[in-house]
């Protein structure tokens, strides 16, 4: 089992950035290793919400039960492997920093197989991704809003 931390700057207001990570669904938007989420009950997101989630791991394509197990709106959200070859725990804090967000990822993974003998060799390769997705959710985030100031200055010459 590995736990590690990390964090990553938005410049996004807390509550876009909150409503992408607490929606599951989105994860394949800024996750490389989600190739797709579908709810199997509840919904919204809300805690005991649960998701069969299809993934691409180094030994092959995985489907993965997910719950959400914390979700306080815009500071908190957190979910859970319910099912799955690689489970793990990912617990999300959320902080306005003015025009900013910062977002935490503590997280919990635990390593099968030889993974697991190889632990700290498999923690650097794990960490790199998480930190990899955050750059992703970053830059979703960000050029999402960059892309819609250049539609909204288009519209705007053209009238």
């Amino acid at each position: 089992m590995i736990s590690f931390g990390t964090s990553v700057r938005i410049e996004r207001p807390i509550e876009e950035v909150f409503a992408l990570v607490s929606d599951p669904i989105q994860l394949p938007r800024w996750n490389s290793a989600v190739q797709s989420v579908q709810g199997t009950s509840g919904g919204n997101g809300e805690p005991g919400s649960t998701y069969s989630m299809k993934r691409e791991l180094p030994t092959g394509q995985v489907q993965t039960g997910l719950e959400v197990f914390a979700r306080k709106q815009p500071s908190e959200f957190g979910i859970r492997t319910t099912r799955g070859p690689t489970p793990f725990v990912y617990h999300y804090g959320f902080v306005c920093a003015g025009a900013h967000t910062i977002v935490h990822l503590d997280a919990t993974v635990a390593l099968p197989g030889v993974a697991a003998v190889l632990a700290p060799l498999a923690a650097r390769s794990v960490r790199r991704g998480v930190d990899a997705n955050s750059v992703s959710l970053k830059r979703t985030l960000e050029e999402g809003a960059a892309d819609a100031a250049m539609r909204r200055r288009r519209l705007y010459c053209r009238n």
